[in-house]
């Protein structure tokens, strides 16, 4: 995979996951304009930069692929992030504090966080062009990892990459640590499906090989190791079913992350 078709491939899901929430607060924000954005001093503009930042999203940045489809080269798409990043930047300073009251806080406070979600998903867009080498050699060594069923390794690599890098979806939540999982894994070439529904459930994340198969559930808590109930949970819905027909070696990989640390706890891991 290349550099720019891990950008595009980035952005792709990053706003996929990202546009429902987004484009709900921008069509309330302008169907409720009158008694809710008006109302602020710079009401008017602070409406401008939305639609800006909406339009932009949803005409330019939205689909995948990007080049040629939106962009006629690399450079061109390069060039629109970094001229889109420093727009919303400039525009910042509409997004103030001093004009948050009882009506219109909700107004600020999520465009402020839509705001800083989208520069640091440019930022990491960025990391990803420059630190291109670093991630093949990343994706090689968590690949041999797993196919080599070395589990503790491909957590300890996993565990180093979340202490390391900083990624755009912010909320600490099972939610968050899931996606970056999922992103950072489909980032770097492997075949990983999410939310993959069996007759009884949804498996968090199924990674792929061509003789084997990891089935990955995710819990997350404050301060507690729940890595067997993510593991127990595989075995009592039976996921494993699903895949048998393949003939291939199962896995059940139960993954604990805590929110003091902000990264893996722990894990457990057993052939189904």
């Amino acid at each position: 995979m290349t550099k720019i078709k891990r950008i595009e491939t980035y952005l792709y899901d990053f706003f996929e996951n990202n546009i429902f929430e987004f484009d709900l607060f921008y069509q309330t924000t302008y169907d409720q304009r009158q008694e809710g954005i008006y109302k602020l001093e710079n009401g008017v503009q602070i409406l401008d930069f939305l639609n800006d930042v909406h339009g932009n999203i949803s005409e330019r940045l939205r689909y995948n692929p990007l080049v040629p489809h939106r962009f006629t080269t690399p450079d061109e798409l390069l060039n629109y992030l970094k001229s889109f990043r420093d727009y919303i930047v400039s525009k910042s300073y509409l997004l103030k504090e001093a004009e948050i009251n009882e009506n219109t806080s909700y107004i600020i406070i999520h465009f402020a966080e839509y705001k800083n979600k989208i520069v640091k998903a440019i930022d990491y867009a960025f990391e990803i062009y420059d630190l291109e080498d670093e991630n093949i050699l990343l994706y090689q060594q968590l690949r041999y990892h797993l196919i080599k069923e070395n589990v503790p390794s491909f957590i300890q690599d996993l565990k180093s990459i979340f202490s390391s890098v900083s990624y755009a979806i912010v909320r600490e939540t099972e939610g968050y640590y899931h996606a970056n999982v999922y992103l950072i894994l489909k980032l770097l070439g492997f075949e990983i499906i999410p939310e993959d529904t069996t007759n009884i459930g949804r498996i968090d994340s199924v990674i792929r090989f061509s003789n084997k198969i990891y089935i990955v559930e995710f819990k997350f808590s404050v301060d507690i190791d729940d890595s067997q109930i993510a593991f127990d949970q595989i075995v009592r819905k039976d996921y494993a079913s699903k895949y048998r027909l393949e003939q291939k070696q199962i896995f059940g990989l139960g993954i604990s992350f805590n929110e003091n640390i902000r990264s893996i706890r722990n894990y457990k891991c057993e052939k189904l």
